[in-house]
């Protein structure tokens, strides 16, 4: 029997369905990450895992015991599956290390002494042990989230959920997190993680399950996820999350739209300001120096593709009309910039010239 077993589980809210009959094993160790657009009931799948909701129907069975029938010790169940949660949920009127000792004393029965020895054992592990008597508003949004996980490290739990650990922070702040999670996958804690940092799922998820309208609709390795989804709507979020685009049409281009558009691109993929920097100049002396100037009723997209370790970005110009932007000449400096990184080539499109720079 598996560590964790999921048959048919389902949850109605009356006439919605978040979850439509949810089957899923995970052994100890694993690394479950659940991807999928929002509003597909990730986040209901392991809020029903934890009993934080009730199941409609179906079996959650956790080390042998299924947690959905009555008269289950939902308590000793919280002991052993700990939760982090989007909004941290600390308590803004007691320090960090007292948020940390409280559980483990009301719910374990902890000596405070022993309890606080704990707390200050697991803030070292999150790198906060020197933030131990802060309030929780003195904190950076990454040190709350640090905070949150130590708590649910101080019981001792065997398995940690957490329902999109990162996507209340701002970005400077993702990476403190992700590093803690990579830690406890490298310790061997069985996890499973509702995310939208598909890079931390490439990285450390021993399977991947893909929702979609309340079902596991693919699942499998990252690899087999991301490299080669075998069914459409797992193909096109994976193409979603690897490719920006903005078309610009003979009715008109909204430039300060664009490079917005990009940036948000590249700071959901968390690239280096000298990448992001690179890709926005790079945007910006395409189309100042060669579009804007040629620019003729023709229509043309400028598409970002970017590999899965961010070693390769490619920016995609494809151009339609008769004129060809780039035999334009101009400032040989901006040439030596722009040319000598491009390949050109014609699509299968009409008078659809394609141009690839390697950024």
């Amino acid at each position: 029997m598996s560590f964790i077993e999921i048959k048919g589980l389902r949850k109605e809210f009356g006439d919605v369905t978040p979850l439509g009959g949810v089957d899923f094993t995970a052994e100890k160790g694993d690394v479950v990450c659940l991807i999928g657009p929002s509003g597909t009931g990730k986040s209901t799948l392991i809020r029903c895992i934890n009993r934080l909701e009730t199941p409609t129907s179906g079996e959650i069975i956790i080390d042998g015991v299924n947690v959905c029938e009555k008269g289950v010790d939902i308590p000793s169940l919280r002991k052993k599956v700990g939760m982090v949660f989007q909004s941290f949920n600390l308590f803004g009127h007691k320090s960090i290390i007292d948020n940390i000792i409280m559980p483990q004393t009301d719910l374990l029965g902890k000596p405070e002494p022993e309890a606080r020895e704990e707390a200050l054992k697991q803030l070292r592990r999150v790198g906060l042990e020197i933030k131990a008597n802060n309030m929780p508003d003195e904190l950076s949004g990454g040190q709350k989230q640090r905070a949150a996980i130590a708590r649910a490290l101080a019981m001792h739990p065997e398995i940690m959920l957490f329902d999109e650990p990162t996507s209340a922070l701002d970005p400077t702040m993702v990476s403190e997190v992700k590093n803690v999670i990579r830690k406890l996958a490298d310790d061997g804690m069985t996890m499973l993680i509702v995310t939208h940092e598909m890079q931390l799922v490439k990285d450390i998820a021993s399977k991947v399950l893909y929702m979609d309208e309340g079902v596991i609709y693919e699942q499998g390795t990252p690899a087999e996820i991301f490299e080669k989804p075998k069914r459409e709507k797992t193909r096109s979020f994976v193409l979603k999350i690897t490719r920006w685009s903005w078309d610009c049409t003979k009715c008109g281009y909204d430039f300060i739209g664009m490079t917005a558009s990009m940036e948000e691109f590249c700071r959901s993929r968390f690239m280096s300001r000298k990448q992001l920097n690179s890709c926005l100049l790079v945007l910006d002396e395409i189309f100042t120096s060669y579009i804007v100037p040629a620019y003729e009723d023709d229509d043309f997209s400028f598409e970002l593709e970017v590999s899965g370790d961010n070693d390769e970005i490619k920016l995609i110009l494809r151009y339609t009309g008769d004129t060809d932007p780039f035999d334009r000449k101009i400032d040989p400096t901006s040439q030596a910039i722009i040319q000598k990184k491009t390949k050109a080539g014609l699509s299968d499109k009409p008078n659809e010239k394609v141009y690839e720079i390697v950024l």
